[in-house]
């Protein structure tokens, strides 16, 4: 079987189930591997498949590239990447491959599928069915001619609709997974956005226990913490490292869930001297970080550590079932810092009950907290998430409405405030959190005996900029 997989020419976002982000209107994100797709790929390799992935967004290439790729490599299977943000535009792909090569079958992955409304599914007839889940063993069991009807997380179309076959289980042993077909993409695509080295990601761990409104771990990768050993980790870490890889991004939906597993990697790294090669930055809740295992992490080269602190409100993190406070933030912050860390801060604009006073709050407490890298992200109501439901109760959003916008322009307005009055919080919260004298001359200090990271820091700074300046967007 030959399998084309394929990241639509339709804009540059970060494409994993639970992170769909678009990068133009936030400069502190950078373009991220699809690391969804090279999942896939290995799984259909397990299975003796031959795969070819290309990220046209990436490689700045449009729909011209990738019909000439597909009569090039001619496919038994195409597989697209999908995000909501994006979805009509992505299930383009899908026509145009029945356009180019009639017969082929077409599969899409994206979280959106989670979801038991088919309607966007059913609505293309080109897409011949989606990849549900954890997709490993679904691809492996599509390349050795399993009938789709049999197989677990498979919703396809037969001759009288969509059939939605029965979830397949998380894998409860991670480490029996493939390791991500990262030789079939450019590596050099993708960089980490403070020195421009190049930069993967790397799953350490899937799954969280936790209930925020707004979040899509436990619909795309369960309730259940499932982590790697720790030597399976550093064998894929050695294949990158092999491949010219050295900087990482250990993508979990939550790392520090488990400190005796944290401390575990962290002494490999450092039993095999490789604090000294790599570097790598991670993702925590506030309220699972202490002293010791950010002690730990430093000296195994992590070098940032992203928080979704979303408010300093404790009521409102009560509405987000964030279930942690504003006082674990300031220590998480504060701790992690002392430990010589950077912190990078996420806060959420356009909440349905936002007004400017609990904007106001949320800028002055990013201020407060003053991370090295403070993102203010609208919410993204995706389908399927308490928030989207409360949205749709509100009147903010209709029934079966995914939204266009996304992260960097508003979804939706919020009950008192319109989106284009959302736009302009953003915009002050940008310019009163990245125009501080004490943050430029801290952030240009810190470069500064690194010209390469000085000269990116400008960049990023004349970026954020424009980004300030640059209108919404209206949907249409």
């Amino acid at each position: 079987m030959k399998v084309f997989l394929a990241v639509p020419p339709t804009g540059k976002l970060i494409r994993e189930d639970r992170c769909q982000t678009p990068i133009k209107d936030l400069k502190t994100v950078a373009l991220r591997p699809p690391i969804e797709l090279l999942y896939a790929a290995a799984g259909f390799e397990r299975a003796g498949a031959v795969c070819r992935i290309e990220d046209y967004p990436a490689r700045d290439l449009g729909w011209a590239a990738y019909e000439r790729d597909l009569r090039d490599f001619a496919p038994d299977l195409v597989v697209i990447s999908i995000t909501c943000p994006s979805l009509k535009e992505d299930l383009e792909a899908a026509g145009r491959a029945k356009r180019v090569l009639p017969g082929v079958r077409v599969l899409a992955k994206g979280a959106l599928f989670e979801s038991t409304d088919l309607r966007p599914i059913s609505e293309c007839a080109a897409l011949d069915g989606v990849l549900r889940g954890e997709c490993e063993h679904t691809c492996r069991e599509i390349a050795e001619g399993a009938p789709w009807d049999a197989i677990q997380s498979l919703t396809w179309r037969n001759g009288r609709g969509m059939v939605h076959n029965p979830d397949r289980p998380f894998e409860p042993n991670l480490d029996a997974l493939p390791f991500p077909a990262r030789h079939l993409i450019d590596n050099g695509l993708y960089r980490r956005p403070d020195t421009g080295e190049m930069q993967t990601t790397l799953v350490t761990n899937r799954g969280c226990p936790h209930t925020c409104i707004y979040c899509l771990a436990q619909q795309v990768a369960g309730a259940k913490h499932r982590r790697r050993t720790p030597a399976n980790i550093l064998a894929e870490i050695d294949e990158c490292l092999a491949m010219g890889i050295k900087s990482f991004l250990f993508r979990s939906d939550l790392f520090t869930a488990n400190k005796k597993w944290v401390m575990e990697l962290c002494q490999a790294i450092c039993d095999r001297r490789l604090e000294k090669t790599i570097d790598w930055a991670c993702n925590s809740r506030v309220d699972t970080i202490d002293g010791e295992m950010a002690a730990a992490m430093k000296r195994a080269g992590c070098f940032m550590v992203a928080f979704g602190v979303e408010s300093g409100d404790d009521e409102v993190l009560r509405k987000l079932d964030k279930k942690a406070t504003a006082e674990e933030a300031r220590r998480a912050v504060a701790l992690t810092k002392a430990a010589g860390i950077k912190v990078s801060a996420y806060f959420l604009l356009g909440l349905p009950w936002d007004t400017r006073e609990t904007i106001e709050d949320t800028i002055g407490f990013a201020c407060e907290l003053d991370p090295d890298v403070a993102e203010f992200f609208y919410v993204y109501p995706f389908p399927g998430t308490e928030l989207h439901r409360q949205a749709v109760e509100a009147g903010l959003l209709a029934p079966g409405e995914v939204p266009v916008e996304a992260y960097g322009q508003p979804a939706i307005p919020s009950m008192t405030l319109s989106r284009e009055d959302l736009a302009r919080e953003r915009l002050r919260a940008l310019r009163r959190y990245y125009l501080r004298p004490r943050y430029i001359a801290r952030s240009l200090g810190g470069a500064a005996t690194r010209p390469r990271v000085l000269f990116n820091y400008v960049r990023f700074g004349v970026a954020q900029l424009g980004a300030m300046m640059r209108p919404l967007r209206r949907s249409s």
